[in-house]
């Protein structure tokens, strides 16, 4: 599948996607994966360097419709207590 890629290529969809961010970057990735490397987040991981955890979230959320939130945003800021 990634046959079909030039080196050329690969640099720009990994620059691509360095410029994204949270859901837009897994669906992203998401897509690649299904594209060029049959859903599998591990090969993804080999020959464009994403995390394969960030790809396998990004396939489970275009699987189920579901967005994944992290809770980073309720622990960050102004104390309110």
């Amino acid at each position: 599948m990634h046959d079909q890629l030039t080196w050329n290529q690969l640099e720009d969809l990994k620059f691509a996607s360095s410029k994204m961010t949270g859901v837009r970057r897994r669906a992203f990735q998401a897509d690649i994966a299904l594209k060029y490397c049959d859903g599998n987040p591990n090969l993804t991981e080999i020959i464009f360097g994403w995390g394969r955890n960030t790809v396998a979230t990004g396939l489970g959320e275009k699987r189920t419709g579901m967005i994944c939130v992290g809770a980073q945003s309720g622990f960050c800021g102004r104390k309110r207590w």
